[in-house]
């Protein structure tokens, strides 16, 4: 019995780990060197805030909006009807953001495809 619940279990512990042991390749220093490119970008939002309606949420670095250097993009059809939530769960929190560096007006940015490319570290 034991050993039929030993390898779930190690097989858990082995896929936390290597989870929690995913390593930045982007921070807001070296992200606009980044465009086009897969990263995992890692960093504290100076601020994020809720566009008007059912606009998108953005997640600022290096910067509060307009004088941010890189965001992160979360448009409604993501960010469900809890915009508000999603602003105070980012807020002030280092995060890891999993995405594709795109150019938005000569910025850099990620959209996020899914809140689970976003992880409150």
């Amino acid at each position: 019995m034991l050993r039929l619940l030993a390898l779930p279990l190690a097989l858990a512990l082995a896929l936390s780990a290597s989870a929690q042991g995913t390593a930045c390749t982007s921070t807001v220093e070296n992200v606009a060197k980044q465009v086009g490119a897969e990263v995992v970008f890692c960093g504290t939002p100076s601020g994020v805030h809720a566009s008007h309606d059912d606009g998108p949420v953005y997640l600022d670095f290096g910067g509060k909006y307009p004088d941010n250097t890189f965001s992160v993009v979360i448009f409604s059809d993501v960010a469900g009807t809890d915009r508000d939530g999603l602003v105070k769960r980012y807020s002030g929190k280092a995060v890891e953001v999993h995405g594709e560096v795109k150019d938005h007006k000569g910025k850099p940015e990620i959209v996020v495809k899914s809140l689970g490319d976003i992880v409150v570290k």
